[in-house]
């Protein structure tokens, strides 16, 4: 009987020891970003930059990978250490006054992560295919983030 009770005190105790410890624990909110422009000092990077893209966005996790797909007069060598590249192009309508970033937005419920561009257009007839990037931290190999354009 001593046995029994012993085997289910060190299963008891297995359990409630790797129930509460867990290192792929969830903290919801908002991940920090920055830019090429902060971090390398390049300048008007929407209309300077460019990559072969239309309406869409890739994560560039390398430098041999954003010399290869990046053009323009800002080519700096990014620290892919501790930065991902989120780049992408999007065409619009009218002209733009500025392009808002929101933050990463990191949801425990499902997992992912979110990022919401604002282009702020003004009413010229410009019609511009703009360069949008945000340098986020590394993200793990196989992350991707969910990125939505809003268009005001």
């Amino acid at each position: 009987m001593s046995k029994v009770i012993v085997v289910i005190i060190g299963v008891f105790l297995c359990v409630l020891f790797s129930s509460c410890s867990s290192d792929d624990a969830c903290s919801p909110g908002v991940i920090v970003i920055t830019n090429l422009e902060d971090e390398y000092s390049c300048v008007n990077t929407a209309y300077e930059m460019d990559i072969q893209l239309v309406d869409e966005f890739i994560i560039i996790r390398s430098q041999s990978d954003f010399n290869n797909l990046v053009t323009g007069s800002c080519m700096p060598q990014i620290d892919f250490t501790t930065f991902d590249l989120l780049i992408g192009k999007q065409g619009l309508s009218n002209g733009v006054d500025t392009i808002v970033y929101d933050g990463i937005i990191r949801n425990c419920d499902d997992n992912q992560l979110y990022l919401t561009v604002i282009f702020i257009q003004n009413a010229t007839t410009e019609a511009p295919n703009l360069t949008y990037h945000v340098l986020v931290p590394k993200l793990g190999a196989t992350e991707t983030i969910n990125v939505s354009i809003d268009l005001n």
